[in-house]
């Protein structure tokens, strides 16, 4: 009775524990740092509306930036650009990056969400971004000046060089050479009329199966001969040895 009781106890004992402690535990924190819109590898130029998601349940801010070079180092110089405080954004305007005021190049794009109390911090990166704010160069007109060519100088006439005729020597004509026969000339037999006729013999299935019937009886009939012919051979055999055993009978 006691020890079932002390059974009981420390059941509930190990009850109330794993339900205090469950209680006490802290929910796991949630945060999210995606950018949808640059994406890697793609072509920039003016003011860039960076786009994605920022959340934190107990969020502090989040910071946009960008470094020199298609991914990030250790040695990369990182610029903040935009710093938000206390807000969330779900698949949304970021921030905006103005592109203008730096080279044209290669850049790496960051994102980092922070949260309070939250010592870890949430980064995401764009890579091989080039930013390209050249002016094309313009291509020229119609309605400007083209520079007129300069005529080309023209050959003073000379005297009339007088034709000589050159004989052309007969041409002479090939002889087909012949060609022996059946050497290199493919025969092409054409089918006579018997043989069309006997290919065109009609097929009926009535006589192949009575002609198939007919081969198994006659096999039948001659295996049958055969059978009575051992058969009275066999008893020849037996009464001559009888015949000899017993010559009083």
């Amino acid at each position: 009775m006691h020890k079932r009781a002390l059974v009981v106890g420390l059941i509930l004992v190990m009850v109330l524990l794993a339900a205090g402690t469950s209680g006490l535990a802290a929910p796991p924190l949630q945060a999210r740092s995606v950018i949808t819109y640059p994406t890697d590898g793609a072509t920039i130029s003016g003011v860039v509306e960076i786009t994605g998601i920022a959340t934190h349940p107990n969020i502090n801010f989040y910071q946009l930036r960008y470094a020199a070079g298609p991914e990030a180092t250790g040695g990369s110089q990182w610029v903040d650009f935009a710093i938000v405080e206390g807000t969330q954004v779900e698949n949304n305007v970021l921030g905006r990056w103005d592109t203008t005021i730096i080279p044209d190049g290669q850049y790496t794009l960051a994102m980092a969400v922070w949260g309070h109390n939250d010592s870890a911090n949430y980064v995401t990166f764009v890579t091989h971004l080039t930013v390209n704010n050249a002016q094309p160069v313009p291509s020229p007109t119609s309605e400007e000046e083209q520079p007129t060519p300069e005529p080309m100088p023209t050959a003073e006439a000379g005297p009339t060089p007088t034709p000589v005729s050159i004989e052309q020597p007969a041409t002479l004509t090939p002889r087909p050479s012949p060609t022996p026969e059946g050497e290199g000339v493919e025969q092409v037999s054409t089918p006579s009329a018997a043989d069309e006729e006997r290919f065109n013999m009609p097929f009926s299935a009535n006589e192949l199966r009575g002609a198939f019937f007919n081969g198994v009886l006659i096999t039948s009939m001659l295996f049958l001969l055969w059978g009575l012919y051992m058969l009275a051979k066999a008893s020849i055999r037996w009464y001559l040895r009888q015949s000899k055993r017993f010559p009083w009978q």
